[in-house]
């Protein structure tokens, strides 16, 4: 009883009204944010709710499912419990009624045609027999784990995209051809030479037969085919992964295949299949489609289908005013609930004069090398050093480095590249005595760093180097969380690079030296970091106005779908493809622009511009 009134307590339900209040936990990093949250899944299951946990990570998310799914099983509430990534959570929300993209895919795809690949039902107004589930009258409540992740630029602000896959011999006809004919065009090309090479194709038969099959439908693919010649010449940007048959790219901490981004990745495809015998023809095949947008979804405007919403986090007193607020005004979480450490004060060392190094670019290497030699042997007995990266690619070129050459034998690398399997193995490796982890900094969050040496433990505990300024503080708080958890010993430090602070935050080297000498070094970063994230914040808060336009947009689509309304399917439909519409990144990229790095974003609006 003690233990049920606990959780009925933190989770802010009134026993005597049975409501329950949105609520806002922050649990220290270490101290059982996957425990609370599934005492609390199951609270709620149990009081009728159907229960949504919601994660940035799919190996967090399969990782947290399956250390308590046999209590959810004991109490017999599985049923009623989903652990999901938030683009999944958004994938099931938008299809409750039904499989969108099977249903575009049988609107447009000529009925009962053999030469069509997708042969399941043909009719769009059938019948709700085999809608994906029927309606459940529980209420519904979304917990949202690391609900700082969900609030920052990777989401809020963003869209999910959905596109429909048309597979159907003539497609295959036409890329084939775009393939063999169009591949060697130049990005810098002038319109009148691409215009040129688009009334070629057009002449083809392969272009023809497709007009032909799908006539009214053809303004459609007439823009299909631009995207395509587009893309074809820039299928390698972004930087996509080759991995058992398949190709990937990178988010959050793990390689995604289940995404495309827009036709770059079957040209990859292609390209991998003919120039480096890296991809069969099968994969090839099953890859070869028409990519037509069926609807794009806010995030910030899907977690309100439901009917509570809750989170935590390791970092709530870290968040900004401007995130705080656009919680409680959005989504009613005014309560908030900051619980006390199990474990007491935290043996966390960081001296802000002394802990931060910068270093010139040329310099870097060097110096890096030497804060890890010095943190690993700063004891009686070798302790182990965990370094953050900003991204794989600066990982790479300080572990090839020729001042890192030594060491590489003593020193493991975690990246987004890695399966489930692996990392779990290697980060269980990290923290053996004398060892050397290099680790992108998605693994600064979720990634559980247990010391059972004695030999770590004993001798203060693993030591964290971050290599680049967090552009969120909660995120420097999480990666630095990987130490020094539960109550054991640890230590963090920064080594940054000079050219890169002026670059990202418009850091002077007069003004590193000014904070040098007055001792402020550290907190001059952080009112720098303040600023830039104040002014980012604001630019993504003007984006949620015309998201959730867009988003009405789509939900009224699904209605007409659902509906049968012809006339507006199709006016959406041929609006939302219409290539000279879609400028933006976001659509660019088919809707993975919200993964890339911010730069990259806007070098894309430009360039579309």
């Amino acid at each position: 009883k003690e233990a049920w009134d606990w959780c009925v307590k933190k989770l802010g339900i009134n026993t005597g009204s049975n409501v329950i209040m949105p609520n806002l936990v922050e649990i220290g990093t270490g101290e059982g944010k996957s425990l609370t949250l599934a005492v609390a899944a199951s609270v709620l299951a149990l009081l009728g709710f159907n229960v949504n946990c919601a994660c940035y990570s799919r190996y967090l998310s399969q990782r947290d499912y399956s250390e308590f799914e046999a209590l959810f099983n004991v109490l017999g509430v599985q049923s009623f419990i989903v652990y999901d990534t938030f683009q999944q959570l958004s994938e099931n929300i938008i299809n409750e009624r039904g499989d969108v993209r099977q249903r575009v895919r049988d609107l447009i795809l000529p009925a009962c045609d053999e030469k069509s690949q997708n042969m399941e039902s043909r009719s769009m107004l059938n019948t709700h027999d085999d809608e994906k589930q029927s309606i459940s009258n529980r209420a519904s409540v979304l917990l949202i784990d690391e609900v700082d992740v969900f609030f920052n630029e990777q989401y809020f602000g963003e869209y999910f995209v959905l596109r429909a896959e048309l597979k159907h011999e003539y497609v295959k006809d036409l890329t084939d051809y775009i393939w063999m004919n169009c591949s060697q065009m130049n990005c810098a090309q002038d319109a009148k030479k691409k215009s040129k090479n688009l009334k070629d194709i057009k002449s083809g038969k392969a272009y023809k037969q497709c007009k032909k099959a799908f006539n009214q439908w053809a303004n459609i693919f007439d823009d299909e085919i631009k995207f395509m010649m587009e893309d074809i010449d820039a299928f390698n940007s972004p930087q996509y992964v080759v991995k058992d048959d398949k190709i990937g790219y990178k988010v959050g901490h793990e390689i995604f295949f289940a995404y495309d981004f827009r036709y770059k990745t079957l040209f990859a495809h292609y390209y991998e299949h003919f120039k480096n015998s890296a991809i069969s023809e099968q994969s090839l095949n099953q890859k070869i489609s028409m990519k037509i947008r069926c609807g794009a979804f806010s995030y910030a405007e899907l977690p309100k289908r439901f009917d509570v919403i809750m989170g935590v986090t390791g970092t709530l007193r870290h968040l900004s005013q401007p995130e705080l607020a656009i919680m409680k005004k959005e989504y009613g979480l005014k309560v908030h609930t900051y619980m006390p450490s199990l474990f007491g004060e935290t043996k966390n060392k960081f001296h802000e004069q002394h802990d931060v190094q910068i270093s010139t670019m040329e310099r870097f290497n060097e110096n890096l090398k030497s804060e890890i030699l010095k943190r690993l042997n700063d004891h009686a007995s070798p302790r182990c050093v965990f370094v953050f990266f900003e991204d794989e690619g600066k990982l790479k070129n300080f572990y090839e480095c020729a001042e890192f050459q030594p060491f590489k034998q003593q020193t493991r690398i975690v990246t987004e590249k890695l399966s489930f399997d692996e990392i779990d193995a290697e980060i269980k490796r990290a923290s053996q005595s004398n060892q050397i982890t290099l680790l992108t900094k998605s693994f600064g969050r979720g990634a559980d760093f247990y010391v059972k040496n004695g030999l770590v433990r004993n001798n203060g505990g693993p030591h964290v180097v971050q290599t680049f300024i967090s552009l969120q503080l909660s995120e420097e708080v999480q990666i630095r969380g990987r130490t020094a958890r539960q109550g054991g010993e640890g230590s963090y430090s920064m080594v940054l690079i000079a050219e890169e602070l002026l670059q990202e935050f418009g850091i002077t080297k007069e003004e590193i030296e000014q904070a040098q000498q007055n001792q402020k070094l550290y907190e001059m970063i952080k009112d720098k970091r303040k600023e830039k994230f104040a002014d980012e914040y604001k630019h993504i808060l003007s984006r949620l106005e015309s998201a959730k336009n867009e988003h009405e947009r789509g939900v009224s689509f699904l209605d007409a779908l659902f509906n049968g309304d012809m006339k507006e399917i199709k006016e959406y439909l041929s609006t939302c493809n219409t290539h000279s519409s879609l400028s933006d990144a976001n659509n660019f990229a088919g809707g993975w622009a919200s993964y890339l790095p911010k730069k990259v974003r806007k070098w894309l609006n430009s360039v579309m511009k």
